[in-house]
């Protein structure tokens, strides 16, 4: 079977889980206090170039979303983002049940750009309106599009002209750096708070959320456990990320997931089956003929979306364990179904 559903659908890595099996068995501190824990942030810090930053690590990034956009917000203030953006239709209206609503603009691709963002903000000018207050992006989108550099920073220049924090959901940063050539210590350039995903990329669970912007830090960890946020065994989360960060694992695996991906998106454009979206990440979307789907999914795993009467949209996903055998196999597939 080629899997090609997510990019959880593995343990962990082979590092990450001898990591775990070196922590001691007894008298590690609780709630993220441990050695493993101070050494992870410290590496994170030396990889982001910055020591002024906070970083908390997070069971998943449902809760990395919720812990990062509401913090700090007054109960008046809201949130922008793209329609398809993750937290909009995946994550059961997590933030909406915070108490502050998500404003929506229209992307065709999943991206925000900043003329949309400039052009949203003027709809906020009457007291009957929320305050937007945090913009919401991921890097990569839940498209598989990817922002550069450049994107990112006059999103940004947005924000600091409106007073607004900018929020990057990381799930699947890893593969966003090796996509748009980014250096991760670029990110605190760019965005006042954002996440280093863990679970899509060797980890056995967790999210690192990166707390660059002061205000942003006031009692965060008191929120954190309000919300049932703060792990008791926080050093089991604490040696995930001392792995993958130690000897730049997480760049790594990323690369290799984006590699991989660069390798699909040419075998499925020789079929010349056509493409939702262009190929920019390990998310690769296909416009698929509804009749064809079930025969397809005998040798193959992936998601199916709407798309129209007689087609539906297949998302294909790489990973770090992706191979040249799997990705032949779905191609030999697509040509004779």
């Amino acid at each position: 079977m080629n899997v090609f559903l997510n990019d959880y659908n593995d343990l962990c890595h082979e590092e990450v889980y001898k990591k775990l099996a070196s922590v001691r068995e007894k008298a590690n501190i609780g709630y993220g206090n441990d050695e493993y824990t101070n050494r992870a942030k410290e590496l994170i810090k030396r990889d982001l170039k910055r020591d002024d930053i906070e970083i908390e690590f997070l069971a998943g990034g449902t809760i990395a979303n919720i812990i990062g956009i509401s913090a700090n917000l007054m109960h008046y203030e809201g949130i922008i983002a793209v329609e398809s953006g993750h937290i909009v239709g995946h994550e059961a209206g997590s933030i909406e049940a915070t108490g502050h609503k998500v404003e929506l603009i229209h992307s065709e691709d999943g991206k925000l750009s900043a003329d949309a963002l400039e052009e949203r903000l003027e709809d906020f000018t009457e007291e009957y309106h929320i305050v937007p207050k945090v913009v919401y992006i991921s890097q990569t989108t839940e498209l598989g599009t990817v922002y550069s550099y450049e994107e990112i920073k006059s999103i940004y220049d947005v924000c600091l002209e409106h007073g607004l924090y900018l929020y990057i959901d990381g799930a699947r940063m890893a593969v966003g750096l090796a996509a748009s050539g980014m250096d991760v210590a670029d990110l605190c350039e760019v965005c006042d708070i954002f996440t280093l995903g863990g679970t899509k990329n060797g980890a056995l669970y967790g999210e690192a959320l990166v707390v660059v912007e002061d205000e942003l830090k006031q009692n965060l960890r008191n929120f954190m456990k309000q919300r049932g946020a703060v792990m008791a065994k926080g050093f089991v989360m604490g040696a995930q990320f001392e792995a993958l960060f130690e000897n730049g694992l997480y760049y790594e695996l990323g690369k290799k997931a984006y590699n991989s991906s660069l390798k699909l998106a040419k075998a499925i454009e020789e079929t010349k089956i056509e493409f939702y979206q262009t190929p920019k990440s390990n998310q690769i979307f296909i416009i698929y003929p509804t009749s064809k789907i079930e025969k397809l999914r005998e040798q193959n795993l992936f998601e199916v979306s709407p798309y129209d009467k007689e087609n539906k949209a297949l998302r294909f996903v790489t990973t770090y364990k992706t191979t040249d055998e799997e990705i032949e196999s779905l191609k030999n597939c697509l040509l004779e179904i």
